[in-house]
């Protein structure tokens, strides 16, 4: 589900080396590390080389420059890489036109060679990271099953805690097959669960879209924590808030439920009859920072 906040911008021009700077919702520049620096420099190969596929291998004669302004805090659960990745990967396709004119999934493709999950975001509504058959560099893309104006959902978003994960998801991504649970969750993902999601979302059937989403949150960081080395990305605050929102569920009868990506944070989605409650149950928590998001539109170009 692509939000329409908290936001990222990004500024992409040529140059002759690359050069990456990067700042803070507070307009504070970011001191990126050297493997921040290397990601950005491995996910220009990557595009380069999908470009030598597309029949346009010299449409970035050299190098970029790359000035990143996000409003979402790094490294803490909140889909950031995601975000930038999906705008660095927007800003290439108006870098290069008309040289190559790119349609969205290939600037899916370039997303996802920055962050998997970034394939997704260039779509406003709902979407899915579609899986091909090889390996080849252009064999998963992200396709939208459901606009942004197919249902209202809210996404109420606390974060516990700004401090940066030691671990980052790409680290835990490399690990994760080491779980004795890994090739299972695959198998329900594969099988049954991506279906289940999306057949929820296009009928808005809530309840199945609860069961299937909590099933699989709380299945993905089961396979983190059995991982060698274990990952427990959840703290006690992550667990007071996922308790406080069922009992609230049940009590009240609301439509929400919640999800946890590599992190602490914890969001929680809710129809629009829910949402006055669920935000006043996520301001009652204490020492949390509280985004209000909902269903909104994929990256797009500056005009």
């Amino acid at each position: 589900m692509t939000l329409n906040g908290p936001t990222v911008e990004v500024d992409l021009e040529h140059a002759d080396t690359l050069a990456v700077r990067s700042f803070n919702a507070d307009n504070t520049e970011r001191t990126l590390k050297e493997r921040d620096i290397k990601r950005f420099d491995v996910h220009l190969q990557l595009i380069k080389e999908y470009l030598q596929k597309l029949g346009a291998p010299d449409v970035i004669p050299a190098s970029v420059s790359v000035t990143v302004r996000s409003h979402i805090p790094p490294a803490v659960g909140l889909a950031s890489s995601s975000a930038v990745f999906s705008c660095i990967a927007r800003a290439y396709q108006g870098l290069i036109q008309p040289a190559l004119e790119l349609n969205d999934e290939q600037t899916s493709v370039i997303a996802r060679l920055g962050s998997g999950s970034a394939a997704r975001s260039i779509f406003g509504g709902f979407s899915a990271l579609i899986a091909g058959e090889g390996d080849a560099i252009d064999s998963a893309v992200g396709k939208q099953f459901a606009d942004e104006f197919h249902w209202q959902l809210h996404d109420i978003i606390l974060v516990p805690s700004q401090e940066e994960k030691k671990v980052g998801s790409t680290e835990g991504h490399a690990t994760a097959h080491t779980s004795p649970h890994y090739t299972a969750r695959v198998e329900a993902i594969t099988k049954r669960r991506q279906q289940e999601c999306i057949d929820a979302v296009r009928k808005k059937d809530f309840e199945k879209l609860q069961r299937v989403a909590e099933e699989d949150c709380l299945d993905m960081h089961n396979v983190m924590r059995t991982s060698t080395p274990s990952l427990d990305y959840l703290t006690e605050d992550t667990h007071r808030i996922t308790r406080g929102i069922t009992k609230l569920r049940k009590r009240e009868h609301l439509p929400v439920f919640y999800t946890m990506d590599a992190g602490p944070t914890v969001q929680l989605i809710c129809t629009e009859e829910a949402v006055k409650r669920v935000k006043e149950f996520a301001y009652e928590q204490k020492g949390c920072t509280v985004f209000e998001s909902k269903v909104g539109p994929g990256t797009r170009l500056k005009t």
